[in-house]
């Protein structure tokens, strides 16, 4: 009964007449940002802290998480368009997706990103509506050693996405490597090689925007356009719609990985991009034709944007019942709370429970606007595809620049975006999977605490570790993908030798 009580005092606080025209305004300003390289959710709501003081309350914190849904669909448009995420988070969207745009289908690529985004997001809330209070005894129990098996797993799906598991293994960890450049957990430093700039580590920013989009410039260069030339492109609001309905020919894929982006999500720190790449890598496992994926397989795009979309749901359950932001997004959000008087986690559910409905309640109605804002921007915004080369070049270029300098205004951050990205053009040239250096880059910070927290619990008894029944699991999951590939090898050959010749 209290859970009624409380949900009907939620919908009452839905009431004011304005909150719709905060939650458009939001999405706008979260699209449009997102969707521009290295310019991420964190940057975005960011710039809108101080105005949302100005707001009331319920308006002020849709108004971010408004904001916070646009950007990471944003991010996924220039994934589709140009196979230069916006945000980490977009990063697989790009494998199925950008092979679709130079095939001339990139309206449908799109339209099948967004209703699945929509889709994600709705799914993730509902599960929050419901879940709000269970779900914390479930993350409680993940310690150092699961989060760092987590971490471990997400590196290893780039290599069965990719069926490169032994070079996967080698990006990552070179990737692990870097990330932990600058001060440890023990406040050790390395590698920073007497530049002081790099003391708390590589920036992200300038480092991705060099390895996702001045190294595909690279690439781009030596195209005279984006769509091939055999392909026949159409630009037209039918395809964009197309796609929208064609996300539900993939309900299985659809709903799974919207459950693996809320799992993902409900983890502190585990972020997005993990969830993606988990995601992506569960839908080619389950797909009858795996051979398709990375070749412009709808199915990939609908995995991706699903399970990133519902990693936001499951983040932000964490933080309100915990007070616990399980990204940097989530803990700007965390500090709107704060600035409206209001603290997330146990005195939030406690003395606000009825307002924390209210914000889930708004969900739903954001990720329906985000399907009505989001066709008409990709409508005008994929027009992009059609201008030349030496257009987009130059523009994408001036764009990572700015945005590698934003950050710290050091012009070492310029140095750093052209080494990752002749570093990154390298490895595109080798085949090698550059997404698991990518993951293994922005785990590795993660993945060094826990490994060190993991250390200092076990290090007198680590048989600690097998009474832990989650740590158990992971680690058979993570074995599971090293070891599969070889099991896989034998059956076939044995197969292959018992036939007659």
């Amino acid at each position: 009964m209290e859970f009624v009580a409380q949900l009907s005092t939620a919908a009452q606080m839905l009431m004011a007449w304005d909150l719709i025209l905060y939650i458009f305004v939001g999405l706008i300003i979260g699209i449009a940002l997102g969707a521009l390289p290295g310019v991420s959710g964190v940057t975005a709501i960011t710039l809108m802290l101080v105005p949302s003081y100005y707001m009331p309350s319920l308006q002020a914190i849709v108004f971010l998480t408004a904001i916070y849904t646009g950007s990471v669909y944003g991010g996924g448009i220039t994934a589709v368009l140009l196979n230069i995420p916006g945000t980490p988070a977009a990063i697989a969207t790009g494998f199925d997706g950008f092979p679709m745009t130079q095939s001339g289908r990139h309206n449908e690529a799109l339209g099948l990103g967004l209703m699945s985004s929509a889709f994600g997001l709705f799914v993730s809330y509902l599960f929050v509506l419901v879940f709000l209070l269970p779900i914390g005894k479930l993350v409680m129990k993940f310690g150092p050693p699961e989060m760092l098996m987590v971490v471990l797993i997400a590196i290893s799906s780039v290599g069965l996405v990719k069926g490169q598991i032994l070079p996967s293994l080698m990006t990552g960890m070179f990737g692990i490597l870097v990330g932990t450049i600058g001060a440890s957990p023990m406040g050790h430093v390395r590698g920073i090689f007497g530049q002081m700039a790099l003391y708390e580590g590589i920036p992200l920013i300038p480092a991705l925007l060099g390895m996702l989009a001045v190294s595909e410039l690279f690439v781009l260069v030596e195209k005279e356009t984006i769509i091939a030339k055999d392909a026949e492109p159409s630009h037209s609001m039918k395809d964009i719609i197309k796609g929208l309905f064609s996300t539900f020919k993939y309900k299985g894929t659809l709903v799974k990985s919207s459950l693996i982006g809320i799992g993902i999500g409900l983890l502190p720190a585990a972020g997005s991009t993990v969830a993606s790449m988990l995601s992506y890598g569960a839908a080619m496992r389950r797909s009858k034709q795996p051979d398709n994926f990375g070749k412009g397989d709808p199915e990939g795009v609908i995995a991706a944007e699903a399970a990133n979309n519902g990693s936001e749901g499951g983040a932000v359950a964490t933080m309100l019942c915990f007070g616990v932001p399980g990204s940097a997004t989530t803990a700007l959000l965390m500090a709107a709370f704060m600035i409206q008087g209001m603290s997330p986690g146990p005195y939030l559910i406690r003395e606000h429970l009825d307002f924390a409905y209210a914000v889930v309640l708004t969900q739903f109605i954001i990720a329906i606007m985000l399907v009505l804002v989001g066709v008409v921007f990709i409508y005008y915004f994929s027009k992009l595809v059609y201008l030349p080369i030496g257009v987009i070049v130059p523009m994408v270029l001036v764009f990572s620049v700015l945005g590698a300098l934003s950050l710290r205004k050091l012009s070492i951050d310029v140095v750093i975006l052209i080494l990752f990205a002749v570093f990154g053009y390298i490895l595109k040239k080798l085949d090698y999977p550059i997404m698991g250096f990518i993951l293994g880059f922005i785990l590795g910070e993660l993945m060094d605490k826990e490994m060190v927290k993991t250390y200092m619990l076990y290090s007198n008894d680590i048989s600690g570790l097998f009474h832990r029944p989650i740590f158990l699991t992971l680690l058979v999951i993570t074995s599971s993908v090293f070891l599969w590939p070889v099991v896989k090898r034998f059956i076939g050959k044995n197969i292959s030798n018992s036939k007659p010749a």
